[in-house]
């Protein structure tokens, strides 16, 4: 597989980076890319496609050695498969005006939905009707993280649950046309729904503290938890909804160290 391939229009225009991939196991970005590829012509500007996680994809896992969306730091050194993968990817954002970067969920109860601190501008032209805020204090070395911190866009799609990639593939597909067509890349050629956006700020995360770590229920993303409600439980401690709450990524059997959950609230 040739991991980065660079499509140049030879017209003046913005260069921009699409990602997928950088969790082997969410493919309905790699499918979508592929489509792209064998479909799409670039009529301006220069545009990356990128299969972050070549290894991983082939071998269906999420990651080899760690999680590669922690690794997008300043000097980044590591000796890990996706810290060396992160450290030549880096370049091409620092190439980029904007990068689409894009994911699934582990859920099965889950909902597309789009994840940015700047790019709001482009995802009001993108078909999801909710925006989370605030990953970026919570999991630092994300790609979308990298771009902001750069003064550039940076935007994470999950395109609903991973094990149903085949079936969430249009979701990508059109969210990248959308993405593209924005910048003036590619010839108007998908329509926007422009539906009614709400954003989540998320806020909290807690990670599975040991084996006896267990959380009450499987939750759906963006399930109400009400104050009081208890979330999880270890050996010596239970774990409570401080007010109202909104869940994320909470299915149980993830190992320690891991994401149990993360909260947010709407923003008004």
């Amino acid at each position: 597989m040739k991991s980065v391939i660079k499509k140049d229009s030879g017209q003046k225009g913005k260069t921009l980076a699409v990602f997928c991939g950088v969790h082997g196991n969410e493919k309905a970005g790699v499918y979508a890319v592929n489509k792209i590829l064998n479909n799409i012509e670039i009529k301006k500007g220069v545009v990356y496609f990128v299969f972050a996680n070549p290894k991983a994809i082939e071998e269906n896992k999420r990651f080899i050695d760690k999680n590669l969306n922690r690794c997008f730091t300043d000097n980044q050194e590591g000796k890990s498969y996706e810290e060396k993968r992160a450290k030549d990817l880096i370049k091409i954002l620092e190439l980029s005006d904007a990068l689409l970067d894009v994911h699934a969920s582990n859920s099965s109860e889950t909902i597309p939905f789009v994840i940015t601190e700047n790019g709001f501008d482009v995802v009001k032209n993108m078909n999801f009707e909710i925006i989370a805020t605030g990953f970026d204090n919570l999991e630092p070395g994300a790609t979308d993280e990298f771009m902001k911190n750069k003064g550039k866009i940076g935007i994470c799609i999950e395109c609903g649950y991973s094990g149903k990639s085949e079936e969430n593939t249009d979701i990508a597909y059109n969210s990248i046309l959308q993405f593209l067509q924005y910048f003036d890349a590619i010839d108007h050629i998908i329509s926007n729904d422009y539906p009614d956006q709400k954003v989540l700020h998320v806020d909290t995360v807690q990670k599975v503290t040991s084996k006896e770590f267990t959380l009450t229920k499987t939750f759906r993303d963006f399930e109400t938890i009400e104050k009081g409600f208890i979330i999880a439980k270890d050996e010596t401690k239970v774990y409570v909804a401080d007010k109202e709450r909104v869940i994320l990524f909470g299915t149980p059997g993830r190992p320690i160290g891991a994401e149990a959950y993360i909260l947010g609230t709407w923003k008004k």
